[in-house]
């Protein structure tokens, strides 16, 4: 197997993909990012408290057109070219990805450019799930990945901070109508934030609502990475009791899988900064996707730290690496 080299740089025209990365679901997942990353600030229609991207300074529903076409479907040949190590592409990126239009489009280049040898994963905030466009243009890809972090209202405004013309109602019901449409897997993502979704009687309107769902199945996720809000992990007992309540296909995901091709092969300093505009990441983290030696990734980070384009957040007692 080739190895893979991706020439990215944040000063350089904006590459459309990123990775493989390690993923916490999907082993090593090429990323593809329609939204940015020289977008000044991400895309969205939600302020969520715990998105790791930070805030959503201007939110907004109406879809568009961003991506230069034949641009990213010579980026994406020259990548399967050299064969790198890939479980899943996965469209997600700096914002909600289905506020770009023509996503089947997108989904079937990528299909025949890489002659269906990946399964492509969407991986939404199920905000615009009830329009059926939006559902229409998902239905050629292999996994959905649709997250649902509130049942209530009041949970769903504090948590979500959504647009002002987006109700809860109609998410569930998009969420409903997706899965009696789509004929691939729907894995249901719920982030769990202390105190704001994680009470007993949430775990009970959760279980109901999944109930008409019908997730292929339920991932409880955990905001440990930064988000520039003051967030708190549920306590582990609080989370199994959650678990056994809502039953199901269920599993709480928050590690890393096990470690494989890595990824900075050369100038791993843009490599870093390329990794770290679409997440924060701990030393170890950076390790995992890397495989540079400790060494090496130590003098590249502290390299960037005092060049001042990343600095370090410690968060939930885990020292973080983020972008400037």
């Amino acid at each position: 197997m080739k190895k893979c080299r991706i020439k990215l740089n944040s000063k350089e025209t904006k590459s459309y993909f990123y990775g493989p990365v390690p993923s916490r679901r999907l082993g090593f997942s090429l990323g593809v990012d329609l939204l940015g990353p020289n977008q000044s600030r991400k895309t969205c229609n939600f302020d969520c408290v715990y998105c790791q991207l930070g805030k959503t300074f201007r939110k907004q529903t109406e879809r568009f057109f961003r991506i230069d076409f034949n641009k990213f479907k010579k980026e994406l040949a020259e990548i399967i070219k050299i064969s790198p190590k890939i479980d899943y592409i996965s469209i997600s990126g700096s914002g909600e990805p289905t506020l770009h239009k023509d996503l089947d489009r997108i989904i079937m280049a990528i299909k025949k450019i890489t002659k269906n040898r990946y399964p492509v994963c969407v991986i939404t905030n199920s905000s615009l799930l009830s329009k059926k466009e939006v559902r229409r243009e998902l239905k050629n890809a292999d996994l959905l990945i649709p997250s649902l972090d509130a049942v209530t209202p009041k949970s769903f405004y504090k948590i979500n901070r959504p647009y002002h013309n987006l109700s809860l109602e109609k998410i569930i019901e998009g969420l409903i109508r997706l899965r009696k449409e789509f004929k691939g897997k729907i894995w249901l993502e719920i982030m769990l934030v202390a105190n704001m979704n994680d009470s007993l009687s949430e775990a009970q309107k959760f279980k109901e609502i999944i109930g008409k769902i019908k997730p292929d199945k339920i991932q409880l996720n955990l905001p440990v990475r930064p988000s520039g809000s003051k967030i708190m992990l549920p306590p582990r007992k609080k989370i199994a009791v959650m678990t056994d309540i809502i039953g199901g296909n269920i599993e709480v995901v928050t590690h890393f899988r096990k470690k494989r091709q890595p990824y900075f092969l050369k100038n791993p300093e843009k490599q870093v900064l390329n990794f770290l505009k679409r997440r924060p990441a701990t030393f170890s983290d950076l390790e995992k996707a890397s495989g540079v030696p400790k060494g090496r990734l130590a003098k590249v980070l502290k390299g960037l730290l005092a060049e001042k384009e990343i600095s370090k957040n410690l968060h939930q007692g885990k020292e973080y690496f983020v972008i400037a």
